[in-house]
């Protein structure tokens, strides 16, 4: 019985160390930044997010409105363009990512008539403070 135990709690550490192991990942995120008065939509540049952990089951980015107010607030008093819209885009590949930034793109360049600007390095996603 006792080698049961030992057994079962072998089992639960290693499978304890695993799931640890992986605790922390690296997200790819870039934010668009828009407004239905104005034809220029404003895209950050793709950047990695390390040291992020990613909801368990839905692989959701937590805390996904901070980045998107951080990317409003920069808008708003950096570049002096109040009441944009702001989004996030995140991914666990960069090349999916870049699939979806293209996709985003076509439809504002083609359906839309509008036109793509980037932010460049001047802003950058901090990840927020625990």
């Amino acid at each position: 019985m006792k080698k049961i135990y030992i057994l079962f709690f072998a089992l639960f550490a290693t499978l304890s160390f695993v799931s640890a192991k992986n605790d922390k990942d690296v997200a790819y995120l870039f934010g668009v930044s828009f407004s239905h008065s104005d034809s220029i939509v404003y895209f950050t540049e793709i950047q990695p997010l390390e040291g992020v952990k990613l909801q368990s089951r839905s692989r959701i980015l937590p805390d996904r409105q901070h980045y998107a107010y951080e990317l409003k607030d920069y808008m708003n008093f950096a570049e002096g363009k109040p009441g944009r819209t702001s989004a996030i885009y995140f991914a666990k590949s960069r090349k999916k990512l870049e699939k979806v930034e293209a996709k985003i793109k076509k439809k504002i360049l083609h359906k839309d008539n509008g036109s793509v600007r980037y932010l460049g390095d001047k802003f950058r996603f901090t990840l927020p403070s625990q």
